[in-house]
């Protein structure tokens, strides 16, 4: 490339920029090669049943359900919205444990109001005289401040119940 002079007589320094776009060009290809994308941490593959939901027409209504509702309550036993509450664990107007009554175990899990829990869906099961082919229909309704480990709690009562037809309640919608 020929350098032009200017009008003092010097020449006009100038930069071949073709290498430099070259090495560019291959940064680049090297990078989108080099890159591995990870997939997404925490996610559980569920294969959900496809004769439920929108598309299954007019829903069966089961009046014998069990629904099985974990509250989150203040020390007086009223419900709470706030980040300081209790589990208390209802069915029906039954309530099975006090306010506190779970946090104050080292090991909630183990609460004799667990068996009772068990017991009661085993009498519930046996006296199940519905139109479900699975069996007695139990809906378990958790309040999104309820820890996991009180959800899963209910969900091995209702296991060793020998109850298959298991629900979850979506959360409730705040107007």
């Amino acid at each position: 490339m020929a350098r032009r002079k200017n009008r003092f007589g010097m020449d006009e320094p100038s930069a071949d920029l073709t290498p430099m776009i070259d090495i560019v060009f291959n940064l680049l290809i090297f990078f989108m090669c080099a890159t591995k994308f990870r997939t997404t941490e925490g996610m559980i593959r569920a294969f959900l049943p496809k004769n439920r939901g929108q598309g299954s027409g007019t829903p069966q209504i089961d009046l014998n359900e069990i629904r099985i509702k974990l509250l989150w309550c203040d020390s007086s036993g009223r419900e709470t919205k706030g980040d300081q509450g209790f589990v208390v664990v209802k069915i029906a107007d039954q309530v099975y444990n006090q306010p506190g009554e779970l946090e104050q175990l080292r090991y909630p899990e183990t609460s004799p109001m667990w068996e009772g829990l068990g017991a009661k869906l085993a009498d519930f099961k046996a006296g199940y005289k519905g139109t479900s082919e699975k069996g007695l229909p139990v809906i378990i309704d958790s309040r999104k401040q309820v820890p996991t480990k009180y959800v899963v709690c209910v969900l091995n009562q209702v296991v060793g119940a020998k109850i298959e037809d298991v629900t979850f309640a979506a959360p409730e919608i705040e107007y």
